[in-house]
């Protein structure tokens, strides 16, 4: 691929909306859930304000959250936000940074609007958010930091945080109210084990019941997962039950640690685990070698080495038993504890090399599948083919079905490339950011591509691989342009020049220039914009490179324009369409027709420039660039109010005001200002 001539290329958005989507993100509700009315009508009494609900782990903290989301859902008609933290996972937390950008995508934010500061992220969520009716669950927190910037500002927001940490600063600080969850009180054990194990069985032999709940220290999760054993088993009694589990927690030296409620639920799972048949439980210990606790049937299947259908089979002996929820369609998702346990059978239960085998098989899928992602997002553009592997990845019908995969897997293509990098698999990781390219460049998000991307410098200079270094590297200075690190972005795009110099790669030498050159624009330091410029145009047209061609005339026609050189502006973007057209670069034409218009207006020959905002508009709506079609739409409102059509300018910047609404766009206000006026 030739890095940053996609930039600003495709916007993957629908026709536009009357009114922002509604997000709809929780989790499902929890079946047979009992009890905890106490808890439920605090949370009540708390609406409209900030809530931390604490507790070990398996007490049901986020069971008693959704539960009381679901209930009052409809009090919060705007969206309902979830994101889990992962605070206690083995593969490390999601931050506060990342979890702002998915809130602020949710709520259609246009990402090119998204600022990289954290806190002016979370000052833009408290805006966005502010005097709207909704709720947000900020899952498995595990410190203060991680959930303060997702704290709303306005009492119609309502605010639930889960962790098992008390977390005073977010108390004290922030005034969060806390709600200290315990376990199960003996009633309400006895209930949950009756909707889950039957009440016959509990009436009869309720104090083998009331056993039974104190060996699983009132947990609901170890409940749960206990009283599974016996639901399908008719002849299972409750005595019965209490006997195995009593031996299994001799069997593990946990039999005089009933008041350890982590040792009852290691007691239970191990008890659960041992029952399983075995291609169940070599699917539990997949979960353990997955990415994040968070699994689609496609990359299980992958893990176990099996058909879609039988993994669908074996994996639903685990939901049966409770040891995995499903979260939508073929996806599913595990308790960390539960997913601690799977880590620890998968290094036990297998031989080592088996289980790096499966890990390198799914990091080569993700791969794989992303990069036939990143050929459906942008399908023009130039790609280094990847190494081959074993796996068969997933194909994509179209654009909207690619980016939903991304957006669904955006944690596991994260994790993805951190676990490749720390497992040693250095030659995945660093052509991971090749095929995450168009995702990022797409959706702006900052924070994941950055990290991504310097995890990925990092495993190419490890594996001596040049031509990916360079590609990295200029695809870094990109994101620190569009970020405003200006410095930064000049030293990658010149490490990048001095890399594909070295290796002879022409096509990535003619993009970092290009890409510097629009450093050098934004800086007014033109002269070395047009430097570049013009080596890189003598580089696209000794290697035939027309698309590159056509975006560097492009850019050389704005520069032109700042400059005030009209006629070799105009000269340079006839020119750029002209390739554009020819090598049916469709949405491209969008942007050469915007930037035809802007030097039209500067010549005040109003007729063509409107001709070419109409065109730009045509085009940009056509591959579903709201955003390009916004600011056309304003900018030929613009032209016509100078011109005298009063009328027809109102009745274009109301089309741009209802897009730039919709992506929840800053321009908002000054379309809203010049309609007003």
């Amino acid at each position: 691929m030739q890095a940053g001539t996609v930039h600003g290329g495709v916007h993957l958005h629908h026709a536009p909306r009357s009114q922002r989507p509604v997000p709809r993100q929780l989790p499902p509700d929890t079946s047979r859930f009992t009890g905890r009315e106490d808890a439920l009508s605090r949370l009540d009494a708390r609406a409209g304000t900030a809530t931390l609900i604490t507790g070990t782990a398996g007490v049901g903290k986020t069971a008693l959250a959704v539960r009381w989301a679901h209930r009052h859902r409809d009090r919060f008609p705007d969206g309902q936000l979830y994101v889990d933290m992962r605070g206690y996972s083995p593969r490390g937390p999601l931050t506060a940074d990342q979890a702002l950008e998915g809130f602020l995508h949710a709520l259609d934010v246009d990402p090119e609007r998204v600022p990289v500061d954290p806190e002016d992220k979370a000052a833009l969520y408290r805006s966005v958010t502010d005097g709207r009716r909704f709720l947000v669950l900020v899952d498995n927190v595990s410190a203060a930091d991680q959930a303060r910037p997702l704290l709303a500002a306005s009492d119609t927001v309502t605010v639930l945080v889960t962790s098992r940490n008390r977390l005073p600063g977010l108390v004290s600080r922030d005034g969060v109210g806390r709600l200290g969850l315990d376990v199960l009180s003996p009633a309400e054990s006895i209930s949950l084990l009756r909707a889950t194990a039957g009440g016959d069985r509990v009436d009869a032999d309720p104090a083998a019941a009331a056993r039974l709940a104190d060996q699983c220290a009132r947990l609901p999760l170890a409940l749960r997962v206990a009283a599974e054993r016996c639901a399908d088993a008719p002849f299972t009694t409750l005595a019965d039950l209490t006997a195995d589990l009593a031996a299994e927690q001799d069997r593990l030296d946990l039999l005089s640690s009933g008041d350890d409620p982590n040792a009852a639920v290691r007691a239970v799972l191990s008890w659960s685990y041992r029952a399983l048949p075995a291609d169940a439980a070599a699917a539990f210990r997949a979960f353990g070698l997955h990415v994040t606790s968070e699994a689609s049937l496609d990359a299980l299947a992958v893990l176990l080495d099996l058909p879609a259908a039988s993994t669908r089979r074996v994996v639903d002996t685990l939901v049966a038993a409770h040891l995995v929820e499903p979260t939508a369609r073929d996806r599913y998702r595990v308790h960390d504890l539960l997913r601690a346990y799977a880590v620890e059978r998968a290094n036990a239960d297998q031989p080592p090399e088996e289980g790096a085998a499966a890990v390198r098989r799914v990091l080569a899928w993700y791969l794989h599948t992303a990069f036939a992602a990143d050929r459906t997002l942008l399908p023009l553009y130039r790609r280094t083919p990847l190494p081959a592997e074993d796996v068969t990845p997933l194909d994509f019908a179209d654009r909207a079905a690619a980016m939903r995969w991304c957006e669904a897997e955006r944690a596991n293509l994260v994790g993805a490339v951190r676990l490749a990098a720390d497992a040693g698999h250095h030659d995945l990781a660093g052509r991971f950011p090749s095929a995450l390219w168009s995702f990022f460049d797409l959706r702006k998000l900052w924070a994941d591509w950055t990290a991504v991307f310097e995890i990925g410098l990092t495993s190419t200079r490890i594996t001596g691989d040049r031509h990916a270094e360079a590609d990295v590297l200029n695809w870094l200075g990109v994101a620190f342009h569009d970020t405003g690190r200006y410095d930064r972005a000049i030293d990658h795009h010149q490490e990048a020049l001095a890399v594909s110099r070295e290796i002879g790669d022409q096509l990535t030498e003619a993009g970092a220039l290009a890409n510097l050159s629009s450093v050098y624009r934004r800086l007014a330091r033109f002269d070395e914009a047009l430097d570049c410029l013009h080596r890189s145009l003598t580089i696209r047209r000794a290697t035939r490179d027309l698309r590159g061609e056509a975006i560097t005339l492009n850019r050389l026609g704005a520069v032109y324009r700042d400059l005030g050189r009209l006629d070799e502006s105009l000269d340079h973007l006839r020119r750029s369409l002209d390739l554009r057209k020819r090598t049916g670069d469709r949405h491209g034409e969008g942007f050469a027709h915007h930037s035809l218009a802007a030097t039209y207006e500067g010549l005040r020959q109003s007729d063509l420039a409107v001709a070419h905002y109409r065109r730009c508009i045509e085009a940009h709506r056509e591959v579903g660039n709201l955003s390009g079609e916004a600011k056309g739409l304003d900018c030929l409102g613009k032209v016509l109010d100078r011109t005298g059509d009063t009328t027809g300018a109102k009745a274009v910047w109301e089309q741009a005001l209802a897009i730039y609404e919709t992506i929840g766009s800053a321009e908002a206000y000054q379309v809203r200002a010049r309609l007003a006026g």
